[in-house]
């Protein structure tokens, strides 16, 4: 078995194979990243979250600012014959620049969608509503360290070219 794990390690080094979340040499992947407040409930969430994931990232370099502009939407689903929903879609929608200490500035654009159920009671679609809003915004913030990660291995890449 350790034959095994030895020999696919090898073959993996042997193909040019390299993480995404780091660097050769142990640097980290995005670096120390400032988040500029976000206004609304889930801009405060994703804010939140961001810094709290990217927070491993930080070190001594200068750090890169992220700004994010937020959109949401709710589609209501599942129609009934008098015309209320019975689900609905929350839509998150985020328009990004990530600008680096040195270099050009990165812009982008992630978009999250989460479902939620409309229940009979008073004011249960304002909670599920933000239950669906705070999910979404976490979700987000998964995906933007993903996209970050990506995005300054693609300048890195470009600039050594």
């Amino acid at each position: 078995m350790r034959v095994l794990i030895v020999l696919f390690a090898l073959m993996t080094a042997a193909c040019g194979f390299a993480p995404m979340y780091a660097q050769p040499g142990g640097q980290s992947a995005i670096g120390p990243v400032t988040v500029a407040p976000i206004p609304g409930k889930a801009g405060h969430v994703l804010r939140t979250e961001l810094t709290r994931l990217l927070a491993v990232e930080s070190g001594g370099a200068e750090p890169s600012h992220l700004e994010i502009t937020l959109v949401e939407s709710v589609i209501p689903l599942g129609i009934q014959l008098d015309e209320t929903a019975t689900r609905a879609e929350f839509h998150l929608a985020a328009n990004y620049a990530l600008t680096p200490p040195r270099g050009r500035v990165i812009r982008g654009a992630i978009a999250t969608i989460a479902d939620y159920e409309i229940p009979t009671a008073a004011y249960g679609e304002v909670a599920a509503q933000d239950d669906a809003r705070e999910r979404a915004a976490e979700v987000m913030a998964q995906r933007f360290r993903a996209e970050l990660a990506l995005r300054m291995a693609q300048a890195r890449e470009g600039a050594a070219q």
